[in-house]
Order: structure tokens, then sequence, then C-alpha cells
């Protein structure tokens, strides 16, 4: 018979309201509460600092849709090495010489329209950073949730261990007086093997039981982050008996709750909002651009230097005839002149050659391959698909509920059941004792009535904790503390 507590209903719930009681942490003996480990975890667990990052990047990319509406400055400059023909940067003079030619530009620009485009982008990043934050909530919740199942289930296993101790000593007994009476011929050897056969049972029946604790204490560090320790406890809180008459809201007044407080549904809903404005975003490409611009640059070129004209003796210079052979020259004379160069210094040179310009941009879109209508129609089937998620997170969240109402009603009737047939089992056992050893019935009949027993023990532990948990889920949803 399978001895595992039926508490996996309910760990695939997307995220739950409700925060439990903050605690310092464990002390020095690593010995756990369940408020110490849900702290712990909402803060340490691999799943929940993957949120938190996402999160975070979510703010870089509001921050940067921001930005993005400053304008844009960048400067830049080129060295070059002219071999051959050229155009000079600094004169636009055509050269064919060696020389090095430098030039430096600063260009900035800004946008003025841009069909709301930025609008709502950053409209959209700020609802997605809303979102990522209710996903941080929702992973806390779902690890949390985790966080219980595994603690109960360790509970669990700690008393079906006491349970099997119990039964395996009650039959131990058994065996030793059944041998004495074995021994003075009182009872067959086949009533000894018996006894033998169902200790052994009753052993292995405990260690399933510490394997099960062990594999229960495994998953809560785990889930916790920690690395495996023997010495890692719990504190065992004190639970009290299940109601017998509990007072159980209506599932549909839950579910009216959740709705308003469970960070995966306000999450969900954010989504859709950000998919509406990401379709804007999209809608804003059919737009014109405009945008101004400016711009600042200038020039130096090795091959330009200072012409300076020098004063020297008159040169004679011929421009026509005195008679009409051509044989008597008229000449003037004008001072010779020649040329003395300097160095065009490079600083001088960036100063003298500054250029400024100024102006606006606008673009039309006209045809581009259709991907603006393409964009539109991913952006409309995106924002289909986030309403989709938010019907399908509520239509999970109802059933959920409404599934967790019906188990806690069920489990309060198997708990009722479970209780009375513990106490029929149990009496039933006590006189199977006194009659098994006034030889009235043998071993066989007897180990039956113990294992009833020992069924009835189990069903009843099983029940109760399984009664307890939904209505901590119950509560859970509620947004109220689960804490025992």
């Amino acid at each position: 018979m399978s001895k595992k507590l039926l508490l996996v209903i309910g760990l695939s719930l997307t995220g739950m309201g409700g925060v439990l009681a903050q605690q310092q942490g464990p002390g020095d003996d690593n010995v756990w509460s369940l408020e110490e480990a849900v702290s712990y975890a909402r803060a340490n667990n691999l799943q929940v600092r993957r949120s938190l990052l996402n999160r975070e990047l979510a703010k870089t990319d509001l921050n940067q849709s921001k930005f993005g509406r400053l304008p844009s400055l960048n400067g830049g400059s080129s060295y070059n090495f002219n071999f051959g023909t050229y155009v000079d940067p600094t004169t636009s003079e055509l050269r064919s010489e060696e020389s090095r030619t430098n030039n430096w530009q600063l260009n900035a620009s800004v946008p003025l329209f841009a069909g709301f485009q930025q609008v709502n982008t950053i409209k959209q990043n700020e609802i997605e950073l809303r979102a990522s934050e209710q996903d941080v909530l929702s992973a806390q919740n779902d690890i949390t949730l985790q966080i219980i199942n595994s603690y109960l289930n360790i509970l669990f296993a700690d008393e079906l261990i006491k349970i099997s101790q119990q039964t395996k000593d009650l039959t131990q007994q058994q065996l030793d007086r059944t041998r004495i009476l074995f021994k003075a011929g009182s009872v067959a050897e086949n009533a000894v093997l018996d006894l033998e056969s169902q200790f052994a049972a009753d052993d292995l029946e405990l260690i399933n039981a510490q394997n099960q604790r062990d594999f229960s204490r495994l998953t809560l560090m785990q889930v916790l982050n920690l690395s495996t320790s023997d010495d890692f406890q719990i504190v065992v809180p004190e639970i009290p008996e299940p109601d017998q008459d509990p007072v159980l809201i209506n599932g549909q007044q839950v579910y009216e709750v959740a709705l308003q407080t469970l960070p995966a549904i306000q999450g969900a809903d954010l989504r859709v909002l950000s998919a509406a404005k990401g379709l804007e975003v999209a809608r804003g490409a059919y737009y014109p651009r405009l945008s101004m611009f400016a711009g600042y640059n200038t020039f130096y070129s090795s091959a330009r230097d200072f012409r300076f004209p020098e004063e020297g003796a008159l040169r004679p210079t011929p421009i026509g005839f005195t008679d009409s052979e051509g044989t008597n020259p008229f000449i003037i004379y004008t001072p010779a002149t020649t040329f003395r160069r300097e160095t065009y210094a490079y600083f001088d040179q960036l100063q003298d050659g500054v250029g400024k310009n100024f102006g606006f941009s606008l673009q039309v879109p006209i045809f581009n391959g259709l991907q603006v209508r393409s964009n539109v129609q991913r952006a409309k089937l995106q924002q289909q698909d986030a309403q989709l998620n938010a019907d399908i997170a509520r239509n999970n969240l109802r059933q959920t509920i409404e599934q967790a109402y019906v188990d806690a009603l069920a489990a309060q009737r198997r708990y009722t059941s479970a209780k009375e047939q513990l106490r029929a089992a149990e009496k039933n056992y006590s006189n199977a004792q006194l009659r098994l050893n006034s030889g009235v019935i043998n071993t066989v009949d007897f180990n039956i009535i113990a294992n009833n027993y020992r069924a009835a023990q189990s069903n009843l532990l099983q029940a109760k904790y399984e009664y307890t948990f939904k209505l901590k889920v119950l509560d859970f949803y509620q947004g109220e503390d689960i804490s025992f």
C-alpha cells in the first residue's frame, strides 16, 4: 500500500496571493521553520533570482526607450595617406602628389515626429516592467507552495516513521512471546514464521517511510538552493486535528478574491495592455518621419601651404610689335616676382576650414515590401495571443480553485471516515492481541487484523495532511497567512 501523501495536487499552480511572515533565517543548529524556509527561498531560489534578473532587464529596456527621445551626437575622424591623383578636401583641387589629409566631423540629430512610436514604446515598456514585477511575485508564490508541500511531506513522513516504528515494536513483542510459547510447545512453528514474516514487512514499511522522509528533505533543500546536509532539520509545528465542521468559503468567492490579488492574473492582464501598445507602435510606421540635424566639420591637408610674392629686378615682357613685319617688338618692363612658400600649420588649417550645416529631414513611407503591413498583422496576432493567455490563466485559476474546494470537502469526509475506521481497527487490534496471547486466534488472523489497523492509521494520517493542505491552499488564494 502506497504511503505517499497526496499533496501533489496544486503544485502546478502558477501563483497565489498572500505573504507569509518573514523571519531572520535558521539558527546555527540548521533547523528551519516554515516561515524561515519560505523567506529564504523567496530571495535565493534560482527561479526567483531569474525573475528578478528579468525585471532588471525590463527596467533597462524602459530607460533605453526614454533615452531614445534625446538627441544623438556622434563624432569621427579619418587620416589618409594619398599617392597619385586625389581631391584635396581643403581646396577641392585635383592634385597628383603624395600627401596626408585629415578630417574631423561632429553630427547631431533629433527626432521630431515618428508616428508616436517612441511614446508608445515607452508606455509599452512601462507596462512590461509592471508585468515583470508581477512575475517576481508569482515566482515567489510558486516557490512558496513548493516549500509548503515539501515541508508537509517531511512532517507526514516523520509521523509515518513513528507509526511504523511502533508497529514494528509491537510485532517484535508478539514475536518474542510466540518464540517462548513455541519453545514451550504451546504453539506450532508456523506461528513464529508468520510473525517473522510480518516483522520483516514492518521493517520494510519503516525503511520506506525513512526513505520518503529523506527524499522530502532533499527536495526541500533543493528548492532552497542549499547543499545537501545530513544536519538539515525542520521545526515540527503543532498541527491541530482538522475541524470536523469547517467554515469553507464558496469557491466562487475565493475566485473573485484571487482575481484581484493573484500576481499571475495581473501579469497576464498587463501583457494584454502591452500587446495593445505594441500594435500602436507597429501602426506608427505608416506615418512620415521628421527629424532635425546639424553638422560641424573641418579638414587638413599636408599639400596645402601659404605662398607670398617677392619683388626683384625688372623683367621685360613683349606684348606686341611696332611694325607690320614683326621685327620691332613692343616691350614693357615689370618687376620680376617670385613666390615664397610657408607651411600651413595643422591647427590653423582646422580652425580656418570649419564648416557648419543645419537642416531638416523628412522621410515618407511609400512602399517597403509590405513590411509595415506584416508587422501590424503580427502585432494583432500577438495581441490576440496575449488575450488568450489571460483567458487561459483565468480559466485555470477557476478550475484549480473549484478543484481545491471540492478536494477540501472530500478530504474532510475522508478524515471523518478514517477516524471512525481507526477507532474500530484499534479496538479490534487490542482484542486480537489478547486473543492471540490466549491462543484463541492464530498468527495469520492476527496479522490480517494488524495490517488493517496499520492501514487505518495511514489513512487517517493521509486524510489529516491532505485536508490541512487543501484548507491552506484556499487560505493562500484569499491572501491569508498559512503559517502553522
